[in-house]
């Protein structure tokens, strides 16, 4: 049977040596520090069609990361630094043409900083949101 888009897209995420080898769920996250998680966000499907039917579609994602947070600014910027290198990881492999095993695929992408969506007074949960473009001929 034939992976989602999805899947390939979590397990080359999965690859990044910034997760330490932790593994990422697919629209849930758990409570516990360091989890992660991809979760489809409403988006145009199509990004461009050409004459000869071909397009360029688009799937946009968040991937979200439940870190601790503190009084302390040191954890709190580490959190933002993870971010960034993440960012900077995600950009080194389109440099490097190393994408997700999507046919056609032309990109991955951060199209957001990380940011803070919510916290408790132990936890936050952060965002990047995030593209993935694919040709797609029928």
């Amino acid at each position: 049977m034939e992976k989602s888009k999805m899947e390939l897209i979590k397990e080359f995420i999965e690859t990044c040596p910034l997760l330490k080898g932790d593994k990422i769920n697919v629209d849930y996250l758990k409570d516990d520090i360091y989890s992660y998680s991809i979760d489809r966000t409403p988006s145009s499907l199509i990004k461009d069609q050409y004459l000869d039917g071909t397009t360029v579609k688009r799937i946009a994602f968040d991937f979200t990361v439940q870190a601790p947070i503190s009084s302390r600014s040191i954890i709190n910027l580490s959190n933002s630094k993870f971010c960034e290198d993440f960012m900077k990881w995600i950009e080194r492999q389109n440099q490097d043409n190393n994408l997700p095993k999507i046919h056609g695929i032309e990109t991955i992408e951060c199209t957001s900083p990380g940011y803070m969506l919510q916290k408790t007074e132990t936890t936050a949960i952060y965002v990047i949101q995030m593209n993935c473009e694919y040709y797609d001929s029928f």
